[in-house]
């Protein structure tokens, strides 16, 4: 089973991923007796794992919070129960591990609820398709209860998660990436050749056909490559990048951006301007799996 700390393992801004992530105890209405309350640090959060048949964990983060919680020294009793609006359902789409824990003074009350996202049988449609666009993440919510000799109440506030399955990526791995990169300063096309070189370089999913990598031969800067249905390829450099990037050889039509289904080659050609003219790069990936 693979171990995955609370932290999201994905970007999120995809398509599917629309959860916010929010700290939501500020809104926690304490009663007028003064009640402790027991909530999740973060209320409204995704589990996202990729649905390659295996089984994720997520610790998710639970504490006790009030006024008094500097007095408090017996064991807390906390329960966690799915809501009837969840639409995740138990041992097809999460496992709850441990629907009670306890919270304690030796560890200032703080503790994990454990989350098991199983895969299996839950591969989502490919972005990309009629389905996808149609496709809900299913919905896990959970409310909490509390027992112990203190006055400690559950926080009354749902935790809404999403459990996010992400497809298996075809196109990430790693490469052999050669790239010819052409500068105006060197002289005229096409034998103004600033660097021709062959590195290593991996393609990292995001979802099911977008991947990251690191832009043409600048390693602290990244882009994302996208193999479309049709294997056409949506090329992307991150906004830190302070010129716009084309995709094609203003010189040459014939280098097409795409990706090759019996080869698994990707074809990326693209330029940019600068002063003097064209930056031009053709970059081909030979996968190595």
């Amino acid at each position: 089973m693979k171990k995955i700390k609370y932290i999201l393992i994905f970007i999120l801004s995809l398509g599917i991923f629309n959860s916010c992530l929010i700290d939501d105890t500020s809104d926690i209405d304490l009663n007028a007796d003064g009640y402790n309350v027991a909530t999740f640090d973060r209320p409204i959060d995704n589990l996202t794992a990729l649905a390659n048949g295996d089984e994720y964990e997520f610790e998710v983060k639970v504490k006790i919070v009030g006024p008094t919680i500097l007095d408090l020294t017996n064991d807390i009793n906390v329960t966690f129960i799915p809501t009837a609006a969840s639409t995740a359902v138990a041992d097809v789409h999460y496992r709850i591990d441990n629907p009670t824990i306890v919270l304690s003074d030796d560890n200032n009350y703080l503790g994990y609820l454990v989350v098991t996202v199983i895969t299996a049988g839950n591969t989502p449609p490919m972005d990309g398709t009629p389905e996808y666009d149609d496709y809900v993440a299913p919905m896990l919510y959970l409310e909490i209860t509390t027992t112990g000799d203190v006055k400690v109440e559950g926080s009354g506030k749902t935790g809404e998660f999403t459990v996010n399955f992400i497809p298996p990526n075809p196109y990430a791995g790693l490469y052999d990436a050669h790239l010819i990169y052409r500068h105006p300063s060197l002289g005229d096309y096409p034998d103004n050749i600033y660097v021709d070189e062959v590195t290593e370089k991996e393609l990292l999913a995001v979802t099911g056909r977008k991947c990251e990598t690191t832009f043409a031969t600048w390693p602290t800067d990244i882009c994302w490559i996208t193999v479309n249905a049709d294997n056409t390829i949506t090329f992307v450099v991150d906004d830190t990048w302070p010129y716009d990037v084309i995709l094609g050889d203003p010189f040459d039509a014939t280098k097409v951006t795409r990706y090759d289904p019996e080869t698994g080659i990707i074809y990326l050609y693209y330029h940019y301007y600068g002063d003097g003219g064209p930056r031009i790069f053709w970059e081909v990936f030979t996968p190595k799996f």
